[in-house]
């Protein structure tokens, strides 16, 4: 027997949707103001709705905006901000890892006056451990969050007139795919590295790492553990103390492509054409190349399967497709999978190497089980350092 509340009786919680339903939030919305339920519809990438200030300062905004004021507002921040994974409360919102901006985002939210809080894809980015304390907070502050995501969770609800229903979570029915063939050996030597970042009292640093014969490297940890400060230094994107040496046989000077956490503003309104015609202007990709990524995308069904889902998110496909075709000896993937069905991008993933050229990889992900297909080494970060 499946779970069906009114949006009235609904208990605190998060209650994940279906992003594919059609009109689903017109209706959730229209629902709710039939119900008389008060709601915030939080932007569709939520480090739009941080504010520029501190840690602090974005845990008060709303808690001042509901008349706490002098102690009572220093301890209610205090209390807030010890619930999460924020390590530096003077810190600036932006300059958090993509899973703690979305962590600080909803944290800021929860003070909002509303029952309700409305998204999509607000903890991809996200590990367990932190989303379960999320729920948390959710419940001791009488709040209901209702989210939209591909993500798989224990149960996934459906807006039914006036109530929310349980729906049975279908799991894809294939096996994970595996490469068509051996991806390009790389390898990396670090010594007596370190990344600070005085402003989050943070740190990343790899004493004696040696990596070798790798093909696809994952990159593991939970939110803020420095994936992709780890990635950033491989890369020669950011200054770092101690020696860092890439070895790639057919590139002494390797160049990287990267796919980063954040939607570019920049991307926004851009189509798949222009999007690969941008490569081309950049000097990063020849006329043919192009060619060749817009031939693939247009016969990949799963390329169509995760284009249709999302518009909004599919654009990150098209990069990807572009980074195996263009200018780059080594291509690092950020959370590939944001707002898409992890085994699906990994699908993708495999038919982009097999028809466009296997590159080196890196993939950076907080979930275990998309890595392990697919890499042949994964490091898991730990508040900085490799504990596994």
């Amino acid at each position: 027997m499946g779970t069906s509340y009114s949006l009235g009786e609904l208990p605190p919680g998060l209650y994940t949707l279906d992003p594919a339903a059609g009109n689903a939030l017109d209706e959730l919305l229209a629902a709710l103001a039939h119900a008389g339920q008060g709601y915030l519809v939080l932007p569709h990438n939520i480090a739009d709705y941080l504010i520029a200030g501190t840690v602090r300062r974005e845990v008060a905004f709303d808690l001042e905006n509901l008349g706490l004021a002098g102690s009572q507002l220093s301890q209610a921040v205090e209390d807030i901000i010890g619930s999460g994974p924020f390590r530096n409360r003077e810190q600036a919102p932006l300059s958090l890892s993509g899973g703690e901006q979305q962590l600080l985002a909803v944290t800021a939210a929860l003070q909002q006056d509303r029952s309700y809080l409305l998204g999509w894809y607000c903890f991809d980015y996200v590990s367990d451990a932190n989303l379960e304390s999320v729920i948390r907070q959710l419940v001791a502050h009488g709040k209901r969050m209702l989210e939209f995501t591909h993500r798989t969770s224990p149960a996934r609800w459906r807006l039914a007139g006036q109530r929310l229903e349980t729906s049975p979570v279908l799991l894809p029915d294939h096996d994970w795919p595996s490469w068509p063939r051996a991806l390009p050996q790389w390898g990396f030597k670090a010594a007596g590295l370190a990344k600070s970042y005085p402003s989050s009292n943070f740190t990343l640093r790899l004493h004696n790492t040696v990596v070798e014969q790798v093909g696809c490297l994952g990159i593991l940890g939970d939110n803020g553990s420095g994936k992709s400060t780890l990635a950033d230094c491989l890369a020669g994107l950011t200054a770092y103390e101690g020696e860092l040496r890439v070895t790639l046989p057919a590139a002494p000077d390797p160049k990287f492509g990267y796919l980063v956490q954040g939607i570019d503003g920049s991307l926004n309104g851009l189509g798949r054409s222009d999007l690969i015609r941008r490569f081309v202007s950049h000097g990063r990709m020849t006329d043919n190349g192009s060619e060749q990524v817009e031939r693939f995308l247009l016969a990949s069904d799963a390329y169509r399967l995760l284009a249709d889902l999302d518009a909004r998110v599919g654009y990150r496909l098209v990069v990807m497709a572009a980074l195996l075709v263009g200018d780059y000896d080594i291509v690092i993937l950020d959370e590939p999978s944001y707002g898409l069905p992890a085994p699906n991008v990994a699908e993708f993933l495999v038919q982009a190497c097999g028809a466009l050229g296997a590159k080196p990889l890196v993939l950076i992900s907080h979930d275990r089980n998309l890595l392990a297909p697919l890499c042949d080494i994964i490091i898991d970060l730990d508040r900085g350092a490799i504990s596994e």
